[in-house]
C-alpha cells in the first residue's frame, strides 16, 4: 500500500484486514500470485522486489523461483501486514527473503537494484500509478523486467453484489465512482507503460475460479481485503439487509455446494526502454 492522498484510507483498510487477509479459505490471491511469478519468468539467483506484498501471494512463489541463491524483498505500507508476513517467512526458514514497511508508490532502493519488480493487484490502488511505474523502471537492471497484474473482468454476479451493497451506503456517502483506468485494455496498458519508460513484451489473461460456502462466507472474504473499504461505510444496522440483497445478486453464481465466481486479470510484462524519456506528470 502507499502513502499520501486517498491512499491513507487504503492503508487503514489493509491494516485492519491484515489478520484475515488471504486467510478465509478462498482461492483467489494465491493462484493469481503464482501465475504472475510464472509469467515474469523468475529464475534462480535473481534479485526480486514484490511491491504491496500483502500476506505473500507473490512473495512466496517468487522465493521458490529464485531459490536460496537469489533474494526477494517484499514491501507493504501496512505495518500489521508486514509483521505477519515476516513471521510467516521466519517459520518457512526463508533466509533469502526480507520484508519491510515500504511505499509501493515510491520504493526506496538504489537505481538498478533488481532483476524483476512484481506488483500483484496493487498498482491501480496507488495515488499515481504512472509515478509508481516510473519508479519501478528505475529500479530495474538493464535486462530486468516488470510484471504487474490488473483486473480484466469481474464476475457479473460479483459486480451486481457490489452494487447491492453500495445501495446501503448513507445518503451523504457517494457510491464508488469508476476512475479513468490506465489499465482498461491492452492499448491503455501499452500506452501507460510507454509513458513510464517501459516497453510491453506480453499481456496475457488469467482466470481464477473462487468458491464460497454461502453469502456469509463471501462477506467474510469481502471484509478480509479491499472490499472492506466499502463495507466499513455501511451502517451496522443496515448490514443484515445489505447481506440479504447481496445474496440475491449472487444467485446466478450459485452452484452445488455454494457460490462460484470467476475473476480475470491481465498480466503485463514489460522491460526498461533505454531510449525512452519517461513523461513526468504535468
Amino acid at each position: 500500500m502507499s502513502s499520501g492522498g486517498r491512499s491513507n484510507g487504503t492503508v487503514e483498510v489493509f491494516e485492519q484486514a491484515a489478520t484475515s487477509y488471504d486467510r478465509t479459505g478462498v482461492s483467489f490471491f494465491g493462484p493469481f500470485g503464482a501465475e504472475l511469478v510464472r509469467r515474469a519468468g523468475i529464475r534462480p539467483g535473481e534479485r526480486v522486489l514484490d511491491v504491496g506484498c500483502g500476506r505473500g501471494a507473490v512473495l512466496f512463489p517468487a522465493a521458490q523461483a529464485t531459490g536460496s541463491t537469489g533474494h526477494v524483498t517484499g514491501i507493504d505500507l501496512a505495518p500489521a501486514m508486514v509483521a505477519l508476513i515476516a513471521e510467516d517467512v521466519t517459520r518457512a526458514g526463508l533466509t533469502h527473503v526480507d520484508v519491510r514497511v515500504g511505499d509501493a508508490q515510491q520504493p526506496d532502493f538504489p537505481e538498478g537494484s533488481f532483476d524483476a519488480v512484481l506488483a500483484g493487484l496493487v498498482v491501480f490502488l496507488l495515488p499515481d500509478p504512472g509515478q509508481a511505474l516510473r519508479a519501478y523502471a528505475r529500479l530495474l537492471r538493464p535486462a530486468g523486467r516488470l510484471a504487474v497484474s490488473t483486473f480484466a473482468a469481474q464476475d457479473p454476479a460479483f459486480v451486481a453484489a457490489m452494487d447491492a451493497l453500495a445501495g446501503h451506503l448513507p445518503a451523504d456517502r457517494p457510491r464508488p465512482a469508476p476512475a479513468a483506468d490506465s489499465f482498461a485494455d491492452d492499448v491503455a496498458i501499452t500506452a501507460t507503460m510507454a509513458a513510464a519508460g517501459l516497453t510491453v513484451t506480453t499481456i496475457s489473461e488469467h482466470r481464477v475460479e473462487s468458491r464460497f460456502r454461502d453469502v456469509d462466507h463471501w462477506m467474510e472474504w469481502m471484509w478480509s481485503h479491499g472490499g472492506r473499504a466499502l463495507l466499513r461505510h455501511i451502517p451496522t444496522d443496515r448490514l443484515e439487509a445489505a447481506t440479504t440483497d447481496a445474496a440475491r445478486a449472487l444467485e446466478p453464481a450459485r452452484r452445488p455446494g455454494g457460490l462460484t465466481l470467476i475473476t480475470a486479470v491481465r498480466i503485463t510484462v514489460a522491460t526498461p526502454n533505454p531510449n525512452a524519456e519517461p513523461q513526468e506528470p504535468s
